[in-house]
C-alpha cells in the first residue's frame, strides 16, 4: 500500500500522525509514504494550487490510499475528488474528522459534505449525533480516538515522583461566535463553571493554563502545546471539562497526553467512558461540579506510594491505547477491513 497523507495546519504540526504512519512504513506495513499539508499550501499560494498539487504527488507516487484530514472551511468541490476518484492507482480515500460538527457553533461546511460523501471510509472521533448526521452521508464510518500526538518529545524521567502542582487544567475560554451565546461550542459554559468551582474549592493548589482565564484564580496564563506533556508530568491530578459533553467516547487529545504523562485525570462523564476506561483506577468521572470537588479530595487522600503507582498504570495504558504507533495502526486496520467488506 502507499500511502498519501494530506494533512491540516501548519507545516510540520501533526506530528503524531507523521509518527504513527511513518511507524507503519517502517515495520514495512505500508510500502511507500508521503504526506502533504493541504491547508497550509494553500495559505501560502492558494487552494486551486494546492488541489493541483495534491494530484501531482499522488500521481507520481501512484498512491492506493489516500487519507484527508480535518478539510473544516477550506473549498474543496466535487471535480477534486472525481480526479482523486479516477487516478490510475485507484486509490481508496478515506477522511478522517478530529474535530466536531454538526451544532448551531459549528455546522458541518459544504467542503466536508462533498469530501464525506466522496471517500469510501469516514473516521471520527466521537459517535452519537455527529455520527448520525455523517451516516447520512455515508455509512462507512470507524471510530478513531484521539493520540497523545507529542508523544515525540516525551522525555525521561517518564514519571516525576515529586510534582509542583496538586491540581492543574489546561484549557482555553471560548468566547460566543458573533456575539452570541446561542452560538458557543457545546461545554463552554459548562467548562467556565467549572474552573471557576475549581478555583474557589481549591483556592491556591489550583494552576490553570490557557487563553482568556485573566478574571480566574489560578490563572498562569496560556501554554506551549509542546510544553503540555510536562506541565501534566509535573501535575498530581489533571482536571478537564471537555467540550461537546453530549457526544459519546469523545475526548481531546489532552486526556492521552495527561494521562502518557502519569497525571491522575479527573473529567466530565461521557457516554461510552465505561467501555474505553474499564477498571481503570488512574481516572475518574463526575456529573456534578460537587462531585468533582469529592473526587479531586479523595485523590489528594491516598498515599504518595499510591499515586505513583496510579500513575504507572496511566501512562501504561496511554502508550497501549493512545500513542500514535498505535492508533494509527488501528485506524490502517478498520479502514482496510471496511474496504474489504464492502469489495
Amino acid at each position: 500500500m502507499k500511502v498519501l497523507l494530506l494533512l491540516n495546519g501548519p507545516e510540520g504540526c501533526q506530528t503524531g500522525i507523521e509518527d504513527g504512519f511513518s511507524n507503519l512504513k517502517s515495520k514495512q506495513v505500508i510500502d511507500d509514504l508521503d504526506w502533504f499539508y493541504l491547508g497550509d499550501y494553500a495559505k501560502k499560494k492558494s487552494m486551486k494550487l494546492a488541489l493541483k498539487e495534491s494530484l501531482v504527488i499522488a500521481e507520481r507516487m501512484q498512491s492506493t490510499m489516500i487519507i484527508i484530514f480535518h478539510i473544516g472551511k477550506l473549498e474543496v468541490e466535487n471535480d477534486y475528488m472525481l480526479d482523486l476518484r479516477h487516478l490510475k492507482s485507484k486509490p481508496i480515500l478515506v477522511y478522517d474528522e478530529g474535530d466536531m460538527y454538526g451544532t448551531w457553533a459549528k455546522p458541518i461546511t459544504q467542503s466536508m459534505r462533498t469530501v464525506i460523501k466522496a471517500v469510501d471510509v469516514v473516521s471520527i472521533r466521537g459517535m452519537g449525533k455527529f455520527y448520525s448526521q455523517l451516516y447520512k452521508l455515508n455509512k462507512n464510518i470507524v471510530y478513531t480516538p484521539h493520540h497523545a500526538d507529542i508523544a515525540r518529545f516525551d522525555r525521561p524521567p517518564s514519571i516525576y515522583e515529586e510534582r509542583d502542582n496538586k491540581v492543574v487544567l489546561i484549557g482555553n475560554k471560548v468566547m460566543p461566535r458573533l456575539l452570541s451565546s446561542v452560538r458557543r461550542l457545546p461545554g463552554a459554559k459548562g467548562r467556565e463553571k467549572f474552573i471557576k468551582c475549581m478555583g474557589e474549592a481549591f483556592s491556591n493548589e489550583f494552576v490553570l493554563y490557557g487563553n482568556d482565564w485573566n478574571e480566574m484564580k489560578g490563572n498562569q496564563g496560556p501554554v506551549d502545546f509542546y510544553e503540555q506533556l510536562d506541565v501534566y508530568k509535573n501535575s498530581w491530578i489533571t482536571v478537564a471539562y471537555e467540550h461537546y459533553p453530549d457526544i459519546p467516547y469523545y475526548f481531546s487529545n489532552r486526556l492521552p497526553i495527561a494521562l502518557l504523562a502519569g497525571s491522575i485525570y479527573v473529567c466530565h462523564e461521557h457516554k461510552g467512558y465505561e467501555d474505553i476506561f474499564k477498571g481503570c483506577d488512574f481516572i475518574f468521572f463526575f456529573k456534578t461540579n460537587s462531585e468533582a470537588i469529592d473526587l479531586v479530595n479523595y485523590i489528594h487522600s491516598l498515599s504518595k506510594k499510591d499515586l505513583i503507582d496510579r500513575s504507572k498504570r496511566a501512562r501504561e495504558f496511554s502508550l497501549k491505547n493512545f500513542h500514535p504507533h498505535v492508533v494509527w495502526q488501528n485506524f490502517y486496520n478498520n479502514v482496510l477491513q471496511f474496504t474489504r467488506e464492502q469489495s
